[in-house]
């Protein structure tokens, strides 16, 4: 389906646009708050502070990620709207590709750099996160 956004109202356009959007940073959050409530409740306060700590790495990924899209849609906004379908079409396919091979990249930059086992890799202890390294910040 394509729409015409240069017809009608700009505020209803974005408003319908920014829904999906709103959605999936809702999903993040209650991904996070699950994530937390679970830790603390069955991990202890160990689990919890190295979540706490591995957040920042996780949304350095997620910025390189959405960089990289919103730096795509502009490419493939210009063709789409030029009426050029070859040469979207061609972009979206690159974008997807590159998309692969970032988050192959990525995947394979965390391998390399994974230290200890998992359980202590995948809460973020690998870091040196612990309840008390965490208050020895806070105070």
């Amino acid at each position: 389906m394509n729409k015409d956004l240069t017809v009608g109202s700009p505020g209803k356009s974005l408003i319908m646009f920014t829904i999906p959007l709103f959605i999936s940073v809702m999903f993040q959050q209650m991904y996070n708050i699950a994530d937390s409530v679970i830790a603390g409740k069955f991990a202890g306060e160990d689990a919890l502070a190295a979540i706490g700590a591995s957040y920042p790495i996780t949304m350095i990924f997620m910025a390189v990620a959405v960089g990289c899209q919103l730096g795509c849609s502009v490419v493939i906004s210009k063709h789409f709207g030029a009426g050029n379908m070859p040469m979207t079409k061609t972009c979206i396919s690159t974008a997807l590709i590159s998309g692969t091979v970032l988050s192959a990249v990525l995947t394979v930059v965390g391998v390399l750099f994974w230290r200890g086992d998992y359980t202590a890799s995948a809460t973020g202890y690998s870091y040196g996160a612990t309840s008390g390294a965490v208050l020895e910040k806070l105070v």
